[in-house]
């Protein structure tokens, strides 16, 4: 699953620096977005979402993790997905994380 079509008709430098150009533009996107908003759930997803994709560019165009063992290309996805998964909860459900790890005494 690819969530842009990769541009064949590029050399491989060509297509690092495509991809490239893509993570600065989703970068300055979420930068823009989060400086300029007043945060709120909805900006906080789309921010998390970012981080999920940008992740999985860098994964299979930078990395090469396309064509690595499943094992290990899968347990790097899920850190991608799991880690702006936590911090989007963290932070729409701050009440319900404190009271899951708070340890009364």
């Amino acid at each position: 699953m690819t969530f842009f079509k990769k541009p064949n008709h590029l050399n491989k430098e060509q297509q690092i620096n495509f991809f490239w150009i893509i993570l600065l533009l989703l970068t300055l996107f979420t930068t823009f977005i989060a400086e300029s908003a007043t945060p709120s759930d909805f900006i906080v997803l789309v921010v998390c979402l970012t981080i999920a994709i940008k992740g999985r560019f860098v994964m299979d165009e930078m990395m090469g993790l396309r064509e690595a063992i499943p094992a290990i290309r899968y347990t790097i996805y899920s850190y991608f997905i799991l880690l702006p998964a936590f911090i989007a909860l963290s932070v729409i459900f701050p009440e319900l994380l404190t009271s899951i790890t708070t340890i009364n005494g």
